[in-house]
Formats: C-alpha cells, sequence, structure tokens
C-alpha cells in the first residue's frame, strides 16, 4: 500500500528535493569551468543539498524572522556554511584514519588535512555553492513557486488560458482597525496574522496570488482546488488556526480578526505584466465574479460565499459542508448572473 503524505509533508520534501537538485547543478557548474570529472562526486553534492534544506527548514527556518529578508538570507548562510564545515572536519576529531576529499583523487590522514590547501578549497567551495543554493531557494519562496517558474521558464509571456480557483478573503472593519492601531502597528498586525495562515495555507496546497492591503487572494489549478474540498477548507481551517492564537492576538492588539471571504473558478487569463516591475496577474470573468461576490458577502454579513458553478464540481461537498440557499448576483460586464451559496463546514477536515 503506497505511503499517505499530508500536502505539509510533501510541501517539506518538495523542499528537501529542491534544495538537491539546485546543489548539484550549482556545483556542476562549478566543475565545468574547473575542467574536473564531475560524476563521481554527484552523490555527495546532492547529499550536500540535502543537509542544508534539512538545516534550512528544521533548524533555522523560524529562527530570524524578526530579521528584515537580507539579513535573514544573510544569517541562514553563516550557520549552515558554518555546521558544514565543521561536519567536514568532524572526521579529525572521529579519529578516522583517512578521509577523501571531494576534490581529491587519493585518500589523506585526517589528521594532515586541516594543514592542506586543499581542505580550504574544499570549504570555500562547499560554502558557494550552499550560499547560492540558499538564495534560489528563498527567492523562489519569496516570488512564489508559479511567479517563480513563470519567469525562469518565459512560461507566462504570451497570456495563457488556465482553469483555476480563486478565493479572496477581506479583513472585517479594516479601516477602524488601521485608525486605532495607526500606520505601522496595523501592518505588524497583518504581518503577524498572514504568518499564521501559512500551516492552513499548505495543507490545502494553496498558492498566495498576491495581498492587496488588508485583502489576501489564493489560488489552485482547479484539480488541486477541488481536490479533498481544499478550496473549501482553507477559509474555515484560517479561521481555526486564527482563534487557536486568539489570546496572544489579543494581547498583542488588542483583537481577533474576522474575514470574509468568496470562492469561484473557472477559466482565467494568466499573463505577465509591467516592464521595470514585472508580475504575473490573473484577469478574467472568475476575477471580476468573485470580487463582487466578496462585496455581497459583506452585505450579507456571511462568512464565505462559493459560486454554484463550483460547488458543482466537488460533489461530496454537502457531506462535510452545509450549503445555503442560492442566491443571485448580477456581475457588471456579464450578460448572466452568478448564482452563490454561503458556506459552513460542519466537521473538521481530516489533515
Amino acid at each position: 500500500m503506497p505511503l499517505a503524505f499530508t500536502p505539509i509533508t510533501r510541501y517539506k520534501l518538495r523542499k528537501l528535493v529542491k534544495y538537491g537538485l539546485v546543489t548539484t547543478a550549482v556545483a556542476w557548474v562549478l566543475t565545468l569551468f574547473s575542467g574536473e570529472p564531475f560524476g563521481a562526486k554527484l552523490g555527495a553534492w546532492a547529499l550536500l543539498g540535502l543537509w542544508t534544506g534539512v538545516l534550512e527548514e528544521f533548524l533555522f527556518r523560524r529562527r530570524f524572522r524578526a530579521l528584515a529578508i537580507p539579513l535573514q538570507f544573510l544569517g541562514k548562510a553563516l550557520l549552515v556554511n558554518l555546521l558544514t564545515v565543521a561536519l567536514i572536519g568532524l572526521a579529525y576529531i572521529t579519529g578516522q584514519e583517512h578521509f577523501r576529499l571531494l576534490v581529491a583523487e587519493e585518500p589523506y590522514r585526517v589528521r594532515d588535512i586541516l594543514g592542506m590547501t586543499l581542505f580550504y578549497q574544499l570549504a570555500v567551495r562547499v560554502s558557494v555553492v550552499s550560499t547560492v543554493a540558499l538564495l534560489v531557494v528563498q527567492l523562489e519562496e519569496l516570488m512564489g513557486r508559479r511567479q517563480f517558474m513563470g519567469f525562469l521558464l518565459g512560461r507566462y509571456e504570451s497570456p495563457k488560458a488556465e482553469e483555476r480557483i480563486v478565493l479572496t478573503m477581506d479583513l472585517v472593519g479594516s479601516t477602524a482597525l488601521a485608525e486605532r492601531m495607526g500606520d505601522l502597528r496595523y501592518y505588524r498586525f497583518l504581518n503577524q496574522v498572514y504568518s499564521l495562515m501559512t500551516d492552513a495555507l499548505l495543507r490545502n496546497e494553496a498558492e498566495i496570488h498576491k495581498y492587496v492591503g488588508d485583502e489576501v487572494i489564493f489560488t489552485w489549478p482547479m484539480r488541486v482546488g477541488v481536490r479533498y474540498e481544499n478550496c473549501l477548507d482553507l477559509y474555515f481551517d484560517i479561521m481555526e488556526r486564527i482563534q487557536q492564537h486568539a489570546e496572544e492576538l489579543k494581547g498583542d492588539f488588542g483583537v481577533v480578526p474576522q474575514y470574509r471571504a468568496a470562492v469561484h473558478g473557472g477559466r482565467v487569463i494568466s499573463a505577465q505584466i509591467g516592464h521595470i516591475k514585472r508580475a504575473i496577474d490573473l484577469s478574467g470573468d472568475v476575477m471580476n465574479s468573485v470580487s463582487r461576490m466578496l462585496g455581497l458577502a459583506k452585505e450579507m454579513k456571511t462568512d464565505l460565499l462559493v459560486s454554484a458553478e463550483l460547488l458543482e464540481r466537488i460533489p461530496k461537498a454537502h457531506e462535510r459542508f452545509t450549503i445555503g440557499p442560492q442566491h443571485t448576483l448580477p456581475v457588471k460586464g456579464r450578460r448572466r448572473e452568478v448564482r452563490v451559496h454561503t458556506v459552513q463546514r460542519h466537521a473538521k477536515a481530516v489533515s
């Protein structure tokens, strides 16, 4: 029977694989320019990448969050390289008789290695490869996988039609909260709330399309969003996560945030926009409709509105969700109305 990994586990495994692949690719480029044979060292560089990924993801990931992004990267790179070089030198401490350097053809006595130029050449090479791998993976996380790969492969140079689901969430009473907290404290508040959303985001395999002030727009490829009702669970998982940290938020900011949301799916146009500042944007009828649906959710003071079109693609939704009565919503620019339903979850999602 095949192993069933949770989305969070799959995310972590994919990240370790990314480190392994990027590290191997960078090492291959350096070796190519040096003229040395590479094949025999392939596994060693891949292991270095996995080691770098384990350190970054499981040891250092949350320890630098309070710092600016450049300082986060520098701190992680410094500690990863120090531990990696220390691991290489561990052979001396363990008293092994021989230790084969990655860049050497012949084994050397461990006690002689620390006095050799070759050891320090290896340490520099390992540090360069690990640092570049960290930079690439951190940049991919900062931009988002879809946008990073889109730019890298030129996928969105021309507009592309896709079947996607879009969920937009808006903070209730944001204007009053901003006035009460002041600009700086309000954005610290938003940042902490967005950070709390991370686990729910990974669990439901969503991508963040963009932040628009106090509004967050999530998206999925259609097949991923309807799988396990991910597009419906995300909102409720986020609100559950916020409630778990309610005391902390109330103590720090005096408020527990509430969100209203709308979710719709169908054909969207994805394209790269801009020249000096580039981004991948979504446009089309789905984006217009979901924006209008969010406005209706505010008017109705309901938590979540879902289009009837999307619910038709989620046949098992009624098993874990209470589907409310249908409402019709005129959308500017459309020849027909959008049918929407309120949705409440009546059973906790199974991770």
